[in-house]
C-alpha cells in the first residue's frame, strides 16, 4: 500500500465513454473506457507507477483493479469515467439523497500483487 496514501475519487462522463455507450454497455469499447483511472503525473512518479500499469483502488465500498493513465489533475484527485468499475468503489449508499456519492469518494491505491515496480 502506498503508505496509506488516500486520494479523492471523482467520477464523471467522458466523450469516449459516451460514444462507446451508444453501442451498448456490454461493448468492449465501453468496458475499456470505464476500466482505467487517471492520476497526476506527479503521483505516478512519486509512487513509481507506470503508464498502463495495473493497480488496485480500494474504498470502504469495495475494490477494483484498473489500468493507470496520466492526466493533468491535482495530486489529491484521481478520476474514473462513471461505469461498472467505478460503481464497485462508489457503492450503493445514497445517504438519503437518492444518488450515491460519485464526486468525493476516498480511495487508497495499492500496487498490484506481483508488480515489478
Amino acid at each position: 500500500m502506498l503508505k496509506e496514501k488516500k486520494f479523492t475519487l471523482i467520477t464523471g462522463r467522458t466523450i469516449k465513454q459516451g460514444m462507446a455507450s451508444v453501442s451498448g454497455k456490454k461493448n468492449e469499447n465501453y468496458k475499456n473506457e470505464t476500466a482505467y483511472v487517471q492520476l497526476s503525473s506527479s503521483i505516478m512518479e512519486k509512487y513509481d507507477i507506470q503508464e498502463g500499469e495495473k493497480i488496485v483502488l480500494k474504498s470502504d465500498s469495495g475494490s477494483a483493479e484498473v489500468e493507470c493513465r496520466s492526466a493533468e489533475l491535482s495530486e489529491k484527485i484521481v478520476f474514473m469515467a462513471y461505469g461498472p468499475t467505478a460503481n464497485k468503489l462508489i457503492g450503493t449508499d445514497t445517504g438519503g439523497t437518492g444518488m450515491p456519492n460519485s464526486k468525493s469518494k476516498i480511495v487508497i491505491i495499492e500496487k498490484k500483487e506481483g508488480s515489478s515496480n
